[in-house]
């Protein structure tokens, strides 16, 4: 009969063989775990904290998810320092990559029109306007700045270039161009492309939205539900970054 603790070591062992395998790693971490189950408890334990100092952790460290939180702790502590580093590189190397960067920041604190400036300034170099990144750039920094008609035009010029760069962020914000265009039916249209892929409840409730607006109640409701009940029981990471839009959907749904 095998004990609990036996059971326990074994599982553990498991799961660090099949990390191993699933990344990778040299086959001498396997060969070194084997070797060390037979010899003592205590060699397999200084196993398991090797590979969890080196491997394990340097992984998460470099994973997207520990450098986006990094990058979270940075802006709390410091809230301006990624906007000063960003101007400071835009005024020193003066590259249409540095403005850009310095234009997503000054969007991400409402310097719209700074931001309409920096994409200008970027798309005057020998890139022009062949990169898709600065279009979008651009066509955004025109909806927020309240130029919804120049944000449209920029928005096609995007979609033309390169229609794979046209993703559903930038059919969104096109949406968001048409409606405050009031071309109502076009920006109806647009919603129904990109509601159902968005990766976000952020297209659905701005659907709905407009839906409400127009009379259409009965289907502005369906997709203020559906909003709701997309988050019920959806990972707790999503319903954070769902918060704003599911509580636009409950003070609307009736």
């Amino acid at each position: 009969m095998f004990s609990p603790f036996m059971i326990g070591m074994f599982l553990v062992s498991l799961a660090i063989a099949w990390h191993s395998i699933r990344n990778g790693r040299s086959p001498l971490w396997l060969l070194g775990l084997a070797m060390a189950s037979f010899l003592s408890f205590y060699a397999t334990v200084a196993v398991w904290i090797a590979y969890l100092m080196f491997a394990v952790i340097p992984d998460f460290m470099n994973s997207h998810g520990a450098r986006k939180f990094r990058a979270t702790v940075k802006e709390v502590a410091d809230p301006g320092r990624a906007y000063r580093e960003a101007k400071r590189d835009a005024e020193r190397v003066g590259s249409a990559d540095s403005k850009r960067l310095l234009a997503e920041e000054s969007l991400k604190r409402g310097l719209h029109a700074d931001a309409v400036a920096l994409y200008e300034s970027a798309m005057s170099g020998p890139l022009g306007e062949g990169d898709p990144t600065l279009l979008k750039g651009m066509a955004r920094a025109k909806l927020l700045s309240g130029d919804p008609l120049a944000s449209e035009q920029w928005f096609l010029k995007l979609k033309e270039l390169d229609p794979k760069a046209f993703d559903t962020d930038s059919e969104l914000d096109y949406a968001r161009a048409l409606e405050e265009q009031g071309k109502t039916d076009a920006a109806v249209a647009q919603y129904e492309r990109v509601a159902s892929r968005y990766s976000g409840e952020e297209a659905r409730v701005r659907f709905a939205l407009l839906l409400q607006q127009l009379g259409h109640n009965d289907r502005a409701q369906a997709l203020f539900r559906e909003a709701i009940d997309a988050v019920q029981d959806a990972p707790s990471h999503y319903r954070s970054r769902q918060t704003e839009w599911v509580r636009v959907a409950k003070q609307n749904l009736r």
